[in-house]
């Protein structure tokens, strides 16, 4: 009896210690938590001043890890990411900064060639088509004139905001290069740490970084061949009918083709206006039909081969993935936003696929 009333003893005193080791993991997995909470606000903190460049940084990376990972096995994984770094600069940067310092170029350029109209001028083109009682246009010279000295303060309180902004835009540009050199040559590591981290399944895991992969091919890559297409489209019409600033109308069409529908139809067709506008009835004809052939047309014919590795993605989630994107992150939204809002779907159907799987 007093063996067994021992080992009842011996068995009690198990049990609470026991419940003591999983009391003791309990609140060091509280603690862990805590301490994480803490740690993640104050480096979301420390990022979010940042958060362009790095972002900047992180797509460049996926754009050029392809080079990346032939390069590494040949010269190591350091030496790869800066030979890779240092010709995105050279191939992609430099040629697209320098388009953009044309660009800006041509457009005060253009600024200054626009003309004021003369009142005079456009009363006596009323009183041509309308008689002899045409609208008093002389009202409309004063606001038009405020309008005018409004938007040349807000042009050079910009230009004077840009100077005051050029050492955050250094360290912003200092980062950005540490980013985009680790992202190259530690990526693959951030991604085994990612899968490591999250309490997924593997095949899960693994299906979540594919279709990750397939939106950020269908946001970047798709769309910028496509915008950059008709960019290239529209400056072949707009050098044949004998525009100039053809940098400047060519990185417009980039910039908006980028944008659902929005588009390139917004830059010809306001030529096509100006053409019959000034009578170059030819010219203008000839745009009209090339705009809505070849340019338009491009899209629906070039789309499909650029999106086909990646993601489809719907146009109600592309836009409103787009325009709230470049309201919270800038640009860079223009290809973030999509890529969250479908990260966000693919992350509820896989939930939902989960849950079924577990009834």
């Amino acid at each position: 009896m007093v063996d067994r009333e021992g080992e009842g003893d011996g068995g009690d005193e198990v049990e609470r210690n026991d419940e003591t080791n999983q009391s003791k993991q309990m609140s060091s997995r509280t603690t862990l938590r805590a301490l994480l909470l803490v740690a993640g606000i104050l480096s979301a903190l420390l990022v979010l001043p940042f958060l362009q460049p790095i972002l900047l940084a992180g797509l460049l990376a996926y754009l050029a890890r392809p080079a990346q990972v032939r390069l590494a096995p040949r010269l190591g994984r350091t030496i790869a990411a800066a030979v890779t770094m240092t010709a995105t600069v050279v191939v992609v940067l430099a040629p697209v900064l320098l388009l953009l310092v044309v660009a800006a170029t041509q457009a005060v350029l253009l600024l200054r060639g626009v003309e004021i109209p003369d009142i005079a001028a456009i009363e006596a083109l009323f009183r041509g088509w309308l008689g002899t009682n045409p609208p008093d246009l002389s009202v409309l010279a004063e606001p038009v004139a405020g309008a005018l000295q409004a938007g040349l303060q807000g042009i050079l309180g910009g230009v004077v905001g840009f100077l005051g902004g050029v050492p955050a835009f250094l360290v912003g540009t200092v980062v950005f290069f540490f980013a985009f050199f680790s992202f190259l040559r530690d990526g693959d590591r951030l991604v085994v740490w990612i899968r490591s981290a999250i309490p997924l399944g593997p095949a899960t895991m693994d299906e979540l970084i594919e279709r990750t992969d397939d939106l950020l091919w269908a946001a970047v890559v798709g769309n910028v061949i496509v915008a950059a297409l008709q960019a290239v489209l529209t400056v072949l019409g707009f050098v044949a009918v004998g525009f100039d600033n053809i940098i400047f109308w060519g990185m417009t069409t980039f910039v908006l083709a980028l944008l659902p529908i929005i588009g390139a139809s917004v830059v010809w067709i306001p030529a096509v206006l100006y053409l019959l506008s000034t009578g170059q009835i030819p010219e203008a004809v000839g745009l009209l039909v090339y705009g809505s052939i070849v340019i338009s047309g491009s899209d629906n014919v070039v789309r499909p081969f650029a999106m086909k590795r990646g993601a489809e993605l719907d146009t109600g989630v592309l836009v409103i993935g787009i325009f709230g994107g470049i309201a919270v992150f800038g640009f860079l939204g223009l290809f973030i936003g999509p890529v969250v809002l479908g990260l966000a779907k693919t992350l509820v159907e896989l939930l939902v696929r989960e849950r079924g799987e577990h009834v």
